[in-house]
């Protein structure tokens, strides 16, 4: 383990080293370092699905890139900052779209679902009523208007999932709103929590985009490579190859179409998946 990471050291100083010989920035990306299969900080390194495409993206434009990790939250704010070259993963709004410059290429998409302990499931799911409730949230995370623009929802902030499912094990909260593909890795990587949670509905179906910030010299110059850069790998089937090694499936309601042509205006706000009655919630 030792000489691995001291080769990866050397080896990042070495491309780091060479891209400044040619003249070129080496830009400081933020990813979030808990937010697993996605992106995290694990065994001395960050690492995830969406770490392989901004890596490979990147490569594949020339941009020589350092990847540093924090909390999500202070990963964008530093990124608004101008402090971080950008920052992923972000479910963009009206306010991040304001905020910060998002590329028309997303990296992924994935279902935000409504969680409850198994025991309090209705045998029949239809829309919950959340006027009241306490549901668990990551701070930071966006989720979507059905829960982000109801005053009467009582959000709990956690730092991150595995904090809010504990606390809905133990009846804190009502509710936990997470990501499919990281309460599924949750659940695999806990065998405490295995088997007492089912998802209700779906809440909303993101998109997942890399974040750059307005303040970086030559924003849109950097974003439009990026862009290329993921196209290529679209192209010649390294991306799907990512999804793959990762097992990830898109977002059940609003699949991307990852054959699209380049260039396809991107919908950064669609329309939350919240019709599920008749729909056992087993099934989503």
């Amino acid at each position: 383990m030792r000489h691995s990471t001291t080769a990866s050291l050397c080896l990042a100083l070495l491309l780091a080293t060479s891209a400044l010989a040619l003249g070129q920035e080496v830009l400081r990306i933020g990813a979030e370092d808990d937010w697993y299969p996605y992106t995290a900080y694990r065994d001395g390194k960050i690492q995830g699905m969406s770490v392989d495409i901004v890596e490979a993206a990147f490569a594949a434009s020339g941009i020589p890139i350092e990847l540093v990790p924090y909390p999500y939250s202070r990963c964008m704010q530093m990124t608004q900052e101008g402090r971080l070259a950008a920052c992923f993963n972000t479910a963009p709004d009206q306010r991040v779209d304001e905020a910060f410059l998002i590329p028309q290429e997303p990296l992924f998409s994935d279902d935000i679902l409504l969680w409850a302990r198994r025991s309090d499931a209705p045998q029949a799911s239809s829309p919950q009523s959340l006027a009241g409730r306490k549901v668990a949230v990551t701070i930071g995370y966006e989720y979507g208007a059905r829960l982000d623009n109801d005053p009467q929802v009582i959000r709990v902030p956690v730092r991150r999932d595995l904090s809010g499912f504990l606390m809905l094990q133990h009846e804190r909260v009502d509710f936990v709103a997470a990501y499919r593909g990281t309460a599924q890795a949750l659940f695999r990587e806990k065998p405490e929590l295995q088997g007492q949670f089912v998802p209700l509905e779906i809440l909303d179906s993101p998109t997942l985009y890399l974040s750059f910030s307005r303040k970086l010299p030559g924003a849109d110059t950097v974003m439009t490579r990026f862009e290329q850069g993921i196209r290529k790998l679209r192209k010649d089937g390294r991306y799907q190859a990512i999804l793959d090694r990762w097992q990830h499936a898109p977002a059940k309601c609003h699949p991307l179409d990852y054959t699209s042509p380049a260039g396809k205006i991107r919908n950064p706000r669609p329309t939350p998946c919240t019709t599920t009655i008749g729909r056992s919630h087993h099934g989503l």
